[in-house]
């Protein structure tokens, strides 16, 4: 499994929290799923999408990169 850190800004300054793959699913694949079905429709989305392009839309939105979390 793969995980990614990304800085979440709090009121003592930056902090690098960390997800797995499934973290993100967990917590960002409703909310982006239902996105791309109102951008694109049900049926291409369901056709062209994959839950890891949910992942790659996460990293990009929230600036993060891949560590090795073994």
């Amino acid at each position: 499994m793969k995980y990614y850190s990304y800085l979440e800004p709090t009121e003592e300054g930056n902090v690098i929290l960390t997800k797995s793959e499934q973290e993100i699913i967990d917590s960002y694949y409703d909310f982006w799923y239902d996105r791309m079905c109102k951008k694109f429709g049900k049926g291409h989305v369901d056709a062209n999408y994959t839950k890891h392009d949910c992942i790659d839309d996460w990293v990009v939105t929230y600036w993060a990169w891949q560590v090795n979390n073994e």
